[in-house]
């Protein structure tokens, strides 16, 4: 027997996959659901007897202990007969847990009957947990819980990246896939929640195709957000959780300085950042060369928007005011939302395609801010790039590429490029290996003729990356 551990938000495509493994594979997938345990000892009893051919009541189990056993019990005759392993999907694990908080332990006793330790003559079986309570899940395996140890596989399935999710929209303009994705981000799901999945290939006119299929309060996807932040079962302060989370979207990035905002200090906040960080709300990144506190930001878009847009209009929203709505928010989309995402998609091309596409290598990608003793200030560096091998925080880290990330209208030129050439000379006097470092500007409007003609020059140690280029696109 083996047992594995696959979670992931809500939409991500987890059932979908899990049902078509179970068909392909002949086992038994059950979808449980928020009922007492005697309702869904049934309903799994239910699904046994359809899956094995049998009336839909032939089962009544007292007990999930003996649910299991007899379930493996028929999933062994079944896969002694065709030759391959059992399998037994069980998907949204937590409803289950939630009434039976035993549960994981009675797993671990059927492991341990049949499982690795219990002989040559044990069944070939597989049990795949899932779930969308992030949290929940990855606490099944963690410290001195009932499966620790026990599963051959953990799995978190994650949205698709922004190239799969514009390949999946079928949006052509890269432009059009950029502000897309800055909004609705690459849940799959989301594309079966709209009136029209076809995205206008003029990224002007997203604000329509939002106030059709997003800013209206009819449109599932309007409450989709604060439906998938509170469906977890850790987060029962609902204005607590959402004060940090708008916080966090409006661009507070510390703890002290989210605490500021809320009139409440950082130590108090302790337990919603972890509790939002291990259920894939908000994500806490490393400064690649300092020790300091991580930068907190939004993982999700959607959430983003939400807390940027839909809350803060609601009244407008609900009495059908979207356009309205979209052009006095078009100052906070540009810095809150399409700035932010733009970095965070320079350093995951930077991190996932620069080396095959550019021939650019480096290991561990990210950001940090580097001192200006002369001016007595200090520079953010968008993303910044370490040698492969490298480990973040090590003195004398050797630096491989120092990019700027800027979404606005006016094409860069010479100045941020020197720009760039100072931050290489201060990371280098601060003791660092960066005096080859290659240097990246990404742009969403272009870039000047002299910028364009000295990163021609350059032999490869200027790279100039605009849209076409981030998505894969030739110019």
């Amino acid at each position: 027997m083996r047992i594995a551990v696959v979670y992931g938000r809500r939409r991500q495509g987890k059932s979908y996959l899990l049902r078509r493994l179970a068909d392909g594979a002949g086992g038994l997938y059950h979808l449980a659901t928020e009922q007492a345990e005697a309702v869904s000892l049934r309903r799994f009893g239910d699904s046994l007897a359809v899956w094995s051919g049998l009336s839909a009541s032939a089962f009544g189990f007292s007990g999930w202990e003996q649910a299991l056993q007899t379930a493996a019990e028929m999933l062994t005759v079944r896969s002694r007969s065709n030759g391959a392993p059992g399998l037994l999907v069980l998907d949204e694990f937590p409803y289950l847990t939630r009434e039976t908080p035993g549960l994981p332990s009675i797993v671990q006793s059927l492991y341990d009957n049949l499982g690795p330790g219990s002989g040559p003559q044990a069944p070939s079986l597989r049990l795949i947990l899932c779930g969308s309570a992030i949290s929940v899940m990855a606490d099944l395996l963690s410290g001195t819980k009932a499966l620790r140890g026990r599963a051959a596989l953990e799995l978190r399935v994650r949205a698709f990246g922004y190239r799969d999710a514009r390949a999946y929209w079928e949006i052509e303009n890269a432009a059009a896939a950029f502000a897309h994705n800055a909004v609705i981000g690459g849940t799959p799901g989301y594309r079966e929640l709209v009136l029209d999945p076809r995205v206008a290939e003029n990224p002007e006119r997203l604000g329509d195709w939002l106030a059709r299929n997003v800013l209206r309060p009819s449109m599932p996807l309007f409450d989709e957000a604060s439906r998938v932040v509170h469906e977890d079962p850790r987060i029962r302060d609902a204005g607590a959780y959402s004060s940090v989370l708008a916080a966090v979207a409006a661009g507070e990035s510390s703890p002290t300085k989210i605490g500021g905002l809320l009139g409440r200090p950082a130590t108090s906040l302790a337990h919603q950042m972890t509790t939002l960080a291990s259920a894939g709300f908000i994500d806490r990144r490393q400064d690649l060369l300092l020790d300091r506190r991580p930068v907190v930001t939004v993982a999700d878009p959607m959430v983003r928007f939400h807390q940027l847009v839909i809350q803060p209009y609601l009244a407008d929203l609900e009495a059908g005011r979207a356009h309205q709505v979209w052009a006095e928010a078009t100052h906070t989309v540009e810095s809150k939302i399409l700035g932010p995402h733009f970095e965070a998609l320079a350093r995951e091309w930077t991190s996932r395609y620069a080396g095959a596409e550019v021939g650019l290598a480096v290991g561990p990608v990210g950001q940090t801010v580097i001192a200006c003793r002369d001016h007595k200030t200090s520079h953010e560096i968008d993303v910044l790039g370490l040698a492969r091998g490298s480990r973040p925080r090590t003195p004398g880290t050797p630096v491989a590429f120092i990019g700027e990330a800027k979404h606005r209208d006016r094409r860069p030129g010479l100045a941020q490029l020197r720009r760039l050439e100072h931050l290489r000379e201060l990371l280098t006097a601060d003791g660092h290996d960066a005096a080859d470092a290659v240097l990246g500007l990404f742009s969403t409007s272009g870039f000047t003729d002299e910028l364009a003609a000295e990163a021609a020059g350059s032999q490869g140690r200027v790279l100039l990356v605009g849209l076409k280029a981030l998505y894969g696109q030739p110019s």
